[in-house]
């Protein structure tokens, strides 16, 4: 079931990669297979630490490509890297949508 969702996130017209990061700062799962995505994660996870709130969502936009995040909960994060050209409202609410389902995943 996981990998389906994460395949509904990757067909948004712009999302390029996806990874769902763990409580212990590794991904649990990214598609495509990517093989920095332990490095990436791990970077993405920094930032997050850095936030003197606990941020449900984050972004960063770089001159190449978007990163986009969305909290699950607590302890997961969703991670979708994007081009220039995604609609980011669009790829927003993909997000979040995937992660009130993840919640719903045993």
């Amino acid at each position: 079931m996981r990998d389906r969702l994460m395949q509904d996130i990757l067909d948004h017209e712009g999302i390029q990669w996806v990874a769902l990061i763990g409580p212990d700062a590794l991904p649990v799962a990214n598609a495509p297979d990517n093989p920095d995505a332990e490095s990436i994660v791990a970077n993405w996870h920094g930032l997050d630490l850095l936030a003197p709130e606990t941020p449900a969502k984050m972004m960063i936009r770089t001159n190449e490509t978007i990163l986009l995040s969305n909290r699950v909960d607590e302890n997961r994060i969703l991670l979708a890297v994007a081009s220039q050209a995604v609609n980011v409202g669009s790829a927003r609410s993909i997000l979040q949508d995937a992660a009130a389902r993840i919640l719903d995943l045993p």
